[in-house]
């Protein structure tokens, strides 16, 4: 019997003692929780605690984190695009200053000692625009575009006597929670003008398509690119449906159609990546057609909404496919002399490249990089072909052949068939003299024939006019070099300028005179006497400089020191035009820092609604909390009290 009571009070013990332990531990961790909560004012600490409102706790957290980002990026952003403000303020108050130097010297009272005095003073005035154009913010170039440049870094340096800018055309764009990037600086070229523009080829290399193509590197059958989606495949009656979301290439489209033709009935035909894009050819005893799924634009946008019946190739659509820097040259649409090359002129420094080594389009640019000649190869704008384009402000480029046709083919010589006659002189143009003629051939044997320009508005119309002439005159005409004639006329074979032959004999001068008050043989560069010789080679009249506030004032400055009136009044036209190019840009800058500064108010508003809402989800009512604690504290004494006395208790306290 002692043993039963004693094996009763030790379990009576030891479930009192669990039950005493077990509460005072509840209590503990109820005790932890709610001082957690005061101690971070949070209800919420992990997923656990709520799991209904984890996943908006989480969501909010992210878009408060990406809120703060934005914000902070907005006010760097602001303070850049104001900083850029300030700089376009003192650009605009140095060429107010050189517009009012330059109309003051342009008079006639103006002697050559003041207006050397003068160009000192506009000297500085270069130097402090160019120190502006370095200005940076926070690592910052304030008008280099996105180009990676460093600490410091200029982004315009004087470079072959002129003014060279290294930066980029695009500007850096942040996200400030808009629906787009917005830029946050400017650029060379929108604030300085600093890149010529007129070397602009007007030829389309209208690449072949290949298997590498990239689908966003066309322009599809339709002009609006590609919009991938299902396509339906009808193989002799059997439809399959074939999803192309996913193709990268062209390549993956041929691939995927030639499977799901093979999957669905082996040999009954394939697809294929031919020049302007595909080509189906169904088998003999075998028809195909190819259709879009639904409502969607693959098959039309590839140019592939087509059909083929037995063996008979049926050509797809043109899918135009775009020049980029992958392009290989071997897939230019046209024939282009990649083998003779360019003479390049900028200002004082000449090169000869030639493009035989390039296997792509980004090849060829860092052939022309590799010149250090401060001339870039870009793709132009609607990548088609390629521009040249000066970096060095205040010096003129010329763009030449160098004994073949590489320039022509690529439509980027400087002086061609189509160069306007009003690009000559720096944009002068030339004057004929309306209604009169403007000048004269003389050739050895004495035949004489007057050219009039009337009508002429290119170099080709002004071939065209003196051909005509020389063959009234009853002379036999050729391209230079030949042989036979009287006389040839064309363009240099090597770099620019026209040419004239006289093959004639002879006494007399062979001489191009100009006639009445006409200039225009001066200004096409051929007025010239060649004695007993047989050849004029014209000077190049059609150079190319960048229209930049640096041209302008370096053409100030020279102008000045040379006591040349008209230099100094162009130039100072060029500076007014500089003034308005300059306010426009401050303007756009003003507006975009003005949106950011509205942007960044809005971020700061949904800011503290997002962070209301949660704190409505995750925060602590800490009155509640605090009079939690004093109960569970009250609890949790009381606990332990009555733990104690219970623990104390034997069995026969309770059998009594």
């Amino acid at each position: 019997m002692s043993q039963i009571f004693t094996n009763l009070s030790r379990s009576t013990s030891l479930s009192l003692t669990d039950s005493f332990i077990g509460n005072v531990q509840r209590s503990q961790t109820s005790l932890a929780n709610i001082e957690q909560q005061i101690s971070t004012g949070r209800s919420v600490i992990a997923p656990s605690d709520a799991p209904e409102k984890a996943a908006a706790i989480l969501l909010l957290v992210a878009r408060l984190d990406e809120r703060e980002q934005q914000i902070r990026n907005a006010g760097l952003a602001t303070s850049s695009l104001n900083s850029a403000d300030i700089a376009l303020r003192d650009v605009s108050d140095i060429l107010l200053e050189a517009k009012s130097l330059a109309s003051s010297e342009a008079s006639l009272g103006s002697n050559a000692q003041t207006r050397a005095n003068q160009a000192t003073v506009v000297e500085a005035q270069l130097q402090a625009l160019i120190d502006i154009a370095n200005r940076q913010f926070q690592d910052i170039s304030l008008f280099g575009g996105n180009a990676s440049l460093g600490r410091g870094e200029p982004v315009f340096e004087e470079y072959l006597g002129g003014v060279r800018y290294v930066g980029a055309r695009d500007n850096i764009k942040g996200d400030f929670g808009l629906t787009q990037p917005l830029a946050f600086n400017s650029n060379g070229v929108e604030s300085f003008g600093a890149l010529s523009t007129r070397v602009e080829s007007k030829v389309d290399l209208d690449p072949n398509a290949t298997a590498q193509t990239r689908i966003q590197d066309v322009n599809g059958a339709q002009g609006l690119g590609v919009r991938l989606g299902a396509i339906d495949i009808d193989i002799n009656g059997s439809i399959t449906t074939l999803d192309l979301t996913t193709a990268g290439t062209l390549g993956d489209i041929e691939t995927r159609i030639n499977d799901a033709i093979t999957n669905a009935s082996p040999g009954a035909g394939a697809i294929a990546v031919t020049a302007n894009g595909f080509t189906l050819t169904a088998a003999a005893g075998n028809t195909i057609t190819i259709t879009d799924s639904s409502t969607g634009q693959a098959a039309i946008d590839l140019g592939i909404n087509i059909s083929s019946t037995g063996g008979v190739p049926t050509v797809g659509g043109d899918i135009d496919p775009r020049l980029t820097e992958l392009t290989n040259v071997s897939d230019f649409g046209i024939p282009v002399d990649l083998l003779s090359g360019l003479q390049i002129t900028n200002g004082a420094a000449s090169r000869t490249v030639d493009f035989s080594t390039a296997n792509t389009v980004q090849d060829m640019a860092n052939l022309i990089a590799g010149l250090d000649i401060g001339v870039r190869l870009e793709i132009n704008s609607a990548q088609s072909g390629i521009n040249l384009v000066s970096e060095v402000s205040g010096i003129e480029l010329s763009i030449g052949e160098n004994g073949g046709s590489t320039a022509e083919d690529l439509g980027i010589r400087s002086f061609a068939g189509d160069t306007d006659l009003s690009d000559f002189r720096l944009g002068l143009g030339v004057e004929n003299e309306l209604g009169a003629d403007d000048f004269a051939f003389q050739l050895h044997d004495g035949a004489t024939f007057n050219i009039n320009l009337d009508g002429a508005t290119t170099v080709a119309d002004v071939l065209a006019a003196i051909n005509t002439a020389a063959t009234g005159a009853g002379l036999t005409v050729g391209a230079p070099g030949a042989g036979g004639t009287d006389f040839n006329l064309g363009l240099a074979a090597n770099g620019n300028g026209f040419v004239f032959e006289d093959n004639t004999a002879g006494g007399n001068d062979f001489v191009v005179t100009q006639l009445n008050t006409s200039l225009a043989a001066e200004q096409l560069g051929i007025a010239q006497n060649a004695g007993a010789g047989n050849t004029i080679n014209g000077d190049d009249n059609a150079t190319v400089q960048a229209e930049s506030i640096f041209t302008h004032l370096i053409a100030l400055r020279d102008s000045l020191i040379n006591n040349n009136t008209l230099g100094i009044t162009l130039a100072g036209e060029g500076i007014e035009v500089d003034i308005d190019t300059v306010a426009r840009a401050r303007a756009d800058v003003g507006v975009r820092a003005r949106r950011l500064e509205q942007q960044e108010e809005r971020l700061g508003e949904l800011q503290l609604q997002e962070q209301s809402i949660l704190s409505d989800l995750r925060d602590a009512d800490l009155t509640e909390a605090i009079s939690q604690l004093a109960l569970l504290q009250q609890q949790l004494q009381a606990s332990l009290q009555g733990g104690l006395t219970n623990l104390q208790l034997s069995l026969l306290d309770f059998l009594r």
